[in-house]
């Protein structure tokens, strides 16, 4: 199936609040909600066309998850990002996500930890937050204009509200919250949704990590500073080209695909 930017960006919002907004309070464990939401987004992405910048473009999207333990200082979630575009270019980077549950009946989210933000922007400066609710998350940045996006999946918060721009996971960069010191539902006034951090950033080739050591990292071939939890790779292929050699590609002695 083959959609616009925008209605991919809707779909891909339309299946995170159906995978979080569906979980009750003995299941609003961080690990659970990460491995039920990342495969959700699996199964509706993967083999999915879209067209950007007139361009169409395939998704191939792989989950994998850590087989054994290991200290963490790069986050939770891994993406690895690969693009090749017909003119015969590429790009391939990485991208790190610190999950983090709200207290479930607070506004806060007391596992955040200063120590640990701070290890994880000393080895991947645009990591961020991804923060999970179980209610709805609607003061984020560019709310007005996001609600023209998930116009295509309309959603209505009662029978006499009218559409309003949700969501219920939010990407907040992890060196702006320890700047502002918070640790409540107030850092979502400076967050993006997952959605759109995935289909109009990630998936565009902003916001990556482009050194090497962040990219052994994210594929696990790199483990003295600790290896993430779940591994995303995301390749994003126009239509017509083949995949190169140098693309990417997870160490899969240290991670489990997930089918």
């Amino acid at each position: 199936m083959e959609s616009s930017l925008d209605e991919l960006t809707s779909r891909i919002e339309n299946t995170i609040r159906n995978s979080i907004s569906k979980l009750t309070g003995h299941e609003w464990d961080e690990d659970f909600i990460t491995l039920k939401l990342l495969s959700d987004l699996r199964s509706e992405l993967d083999g999915m066309y879209f067209t950007s910048n007139d361009r169409k473009n395939k998704i191939d999207w792989q989950l994998y998850k850590l087989k054994g333990t290991f200290e963490n200082n790069f986050g939770d979630i891994a993406l690895v990002v690969n693009i090749n575009y017909k003119d015969g270019t590429d790009l391939h980077g990485a991208a790190f996500l610190e999950a983090k549950k709200r207290d479930w009946r607070k506004t806060s989210f007391s596992a955040m930890k200063i120590p640990q933000a701070r290890k994880i922007l000393k080895n991947a400066p645009r990591s961020q937050y991804l923060l999970y609710d179980y209610e709805e998350i609607t003061n984020f940045v560019l709310g007005s204009s996001y609600q023209e996006v998930l116009g295509y999946y309309p959603y209505h918060r009662g029978s006499q509200i009218s559409f309003s721009a949700v969501t219920r996971a939010i990407c907040v960069p992890l060196n702006l919250a320890l700047e502002t010191g918070g640790k409540d539902t107030l850092l979502y006034r400076y967050g993006t949704p997952l959605s759109l951090q995935l289909a109009k950033r990630y998936f565009n080739g902003l916001d990556l990590e482009f050194d090497e050591t962040s990219k052994k990292v994210a594929t696990g071939f790199l483990d003295k500073f600790g290896l993430a939890k779940y591994i995303i790779k995301i390749d994003i292929i126009e239509n017509g080209v083949e995949p190169k050699e140098n693309e990417l590609r997870v160490n899969q002695a240290n991670y489990n695909r997930i089918d």
